[in-house]
């Protein structure tokens, strides 16, 4: 869609338009220059002794038109149903031939006449604005740069950006390092597999998910490692940890002092909990429907096959939870005073 180079001026008013029974054909004719002259017409109404009969007014097509058209109606009008019709938007280029079609009238017209005048000089106005737009905002460019240089305050606020990397990625090393001075924290629960329907078990040198709930070999010992979520898995029973090798592959090893056996706990949204690999970023403990082992390599946070919920081993629990071991509650009685025997009734024996 093209841009419009010339914007419309009114200023003159136009109300010689009047149709009745004896004057059914009005003409407008513009004041001044023809070529740039629309008329715009605002209202059409009736006169005071219009009688009770529908009044149409229509526009003439041009004379000298080579494809003669049809008259087109502009309004229909009635003294107790619609005396007044207000136009709004019809631009029509001059000369316009109006005709009372039907009726006696008085029908009147009124508008406006409304000059085009180019705006290539507004145009050059919002050139020479927009260059000087430029020409501000490039001093102040330079004005910026300058204060930069000069100011030391200045150049730390450009360096924070900087500096709050920095300290993102010192978190980050803190929270890898290894703990070696605080008391491991020692937790017991069992891992259920999502896609397998059972629970990981540690027998030896082989990593599976296919035991039961409360499998003597389901039983694990999951020991923090560092002061953030990275832990470290043995099964109770085989007391072989949870590591993976440089292919990927889950295996049990008795010793869990290297990095393949650390692993980083992930709370996604949907309340699982996905284990990622210390040494290898983006290796996720992952298992098959059959409960075996999967690559690695081919596992992803989002997917089932690395999702697991901690569940508490259903052994029997230690003393003093241990239901059987348990000691019922005594109220160990005590010397009534002179003020609690004012104030307690003697109770009946039964």
């Amino acid at each position: 869609m093209e841009e419009p180079t010339s914007l419309p001026r009114c200023h003159l008013p136009y109300t010689g338009g009047e149709l009745s029974q004896e004057k059914q054909i009005c003409t407008f004719r513009p004041q001044g220059e023809k070529d740039n002259c629309k008329l715009l017409l605002s209202t059409i109404c009736l006169g005071e002794k219009a009688k009770e009969e529908v009044n149409r007014v229509e526009i003439l097509p041009p004379a000298n038109q080579e494809d003669r058209k049809s008259p087109v109606t502009i309004a229909s009008l009635k003294a107790s149903v619609l005396p007044m019709v207000t136009v709004t938007g019809v631009k029509l280029c001059p000369p316009v031939t109006f005709r009372l079609r039907a009726g006696s009238g008085p029908v009147f017209l009124s508008g406006r006449e409304c000059y085009e005048t180019s705006d290539a000089s507004w145009e050059e106005e919002e050139e020479a604005e927009e260059e000087e737009d430029e020409e501000e905002e490039e001093d102040e460019e330079e004005d910026v740069d300058i204060s930069i240089e000069e100011s030391p305050i200045k150049q730390v606020k450009r360096m924070a950006p900087q500096k709050q990397a920095n300290l993102a990625k010192y978190v980050r090393d803190q929270g890898a390092m290894t703990d070696q001075l605080s008391r491991r924290q020692i937790r017991e629960y069992q891992l259920y597999s999502r896609t397998s329907g059972k629970h990981v078990q540690v027998t030896g040198r082989r990593i599976s998910a296919t035991a039961e709930d409360g499998n003597k070999f389901a039983k694990l010992i999951v020991e923090t490692d560092t002061f953030g979520s990275r832990v470290r898995i043995k099964g109770a029973e085989s007391e072989k940890y949870i590591c993976m090798n440089k292919r990927g592959k889950l295996i049990g090893k008795p010793s869990g002092k290297s990095k393949d056996c650390v692993f980083t706990e992930i709370v996604l949204e949907n309340n699982y909990t996905a284990f990622q690999n210390a040494r290898h970023e983006g290796w996720f403990m992952a298992f098959t429907r059959q409960g075996r082992p999967r690559q690695a390599s081919r596992s992803r946070q989002n997917q089932r096959e690395a999702h697991f919920i901690k569940r508490l081993y259903q052994g029997q629990l230690p003393f003093p939870n241990h239901a059987d071991r348990q000691k019922q509650f005594e109220f160990v009685g005590s010397a009534p005073t002179r003020r609690t025997k004012r104030t307690r009734r003697p109770q009946p024996q039964t």
